[in-house]
């Protein structure tokens, strides 16, 4: 008999052997499982592959570029390879909480008509300046409204992240894959693909079932904001036909404005 899982789960990773295992832990640990578990390896030249042979789980499937290819294109090589029929992705440095695609399969079993789902996540900030803070936040959806609204995501006041979603393989026929173009904000631009086709194709969960990590390092500042500002622009440009980005104020960006009011409300934001 054939397995045939139920979730293709894609986790895309570089050089971070030293911290994948806890996203390993965190798929191979979920109530539900009936999925698999495609990782990416993009040329590492760490011990990455070491770490994924220490599992010893049928259900992951291991690949490995030759040369770094980049997180999208990654990405597409995992969507190339999944059998399920739903796709889910996680980042080598994130975690899913254990009941992530089970309380997916939930949505999914209420909402079948829905393509994508998508919840909170627990974020944890580190601000790298003289020293080093770090500080526990809530994920964007934090004191917002307990639906999705889908003229807020293009006014990019909300930003669906690529570790808190689930969606049906199939939208794929309609939208096409992860854009290879750009390295930065490809999650938000991916989403608004499956907000143009599916208007009222998308479901928001309103639980924390993914704990996220990001390092902000402001020695970079300036390269993190020509990477931000370059991906903003691609972004409008593919979209500015599309009536609801008419009303963005994120672009075009004045004296770093959009990113800088980012970086400070992080700065401000309390533990």
């Amino acid at each position: 008999m054939i397995y045939a899982p139920k979730f293709s789960v894609i986790l895309p990773t570089y050089n971070r052997g030293y911290i994948l295992w806890r996203a390993i832990q965190s798929v191979l640990g979920q109530t539900y499982p009936f999925f698999e578990l495609v990782i990416i390896d993009d040329g590492s030249s760490d011990d990455t592959q070491k770490t994924v042979k220490v599992f010893r789980d049928p259900r992951i499937i291991y690949f490995k570029n030759r040369k770094r290819q980049g997180v999208s294109a990654a990405r597409n090589k995992g969507l190339k390879k999944a059998r399920g029929e739903y796709i889910a992705y996680l980042d080598s440095d994130n975690e899913w909480h254990k009941d992530f695609l089970e309380s997916m399969l939930s949505a999914i079993a209420k909402y079948p008509k829905k393509v994508l789902f998508f919840c909170k996540k627990n974020y944890r900030l580190k601000l790298s300046e003289k020293d080093k803070i770090e500080r526990m936040i809530r994920d964007e959806f934090y004191g917002h409204k307990k639906y999705f609204d889908l003229k807020r995501l293009w006014q990019r006041k909300i930003i669906i992240d690529t570790n808190t979603f689930v969606h049906k393989k199939s939208l794929l026929d309609k939208i096409g894959r992860w854009d290879e173009k750009i390295d930065f904000w490809e999650d938000y631009e991916f989403t608004l693909r499956v907000s143009r086709y599916f208007p009222q194709g998308i479901m928001y969960l309103n639980r924390a079932l993914v704990d996220y990590e990001q390092t902000l390092d402001f020695k970079s500042f300036s390269d993190e904001v020509r990477r931000w500002e370059k991906a903003e622009e691609y972004i409008f440009k593919k979209h500015e036909d599309y009536p609801l980005i008419k009303e963005a104020k994120w672009y075009p960006p004045k004296a770093y404005k959009s990113t800088e009011s980012v970086l400070k409300f992080l700065q401000a934001k309390k533990p």
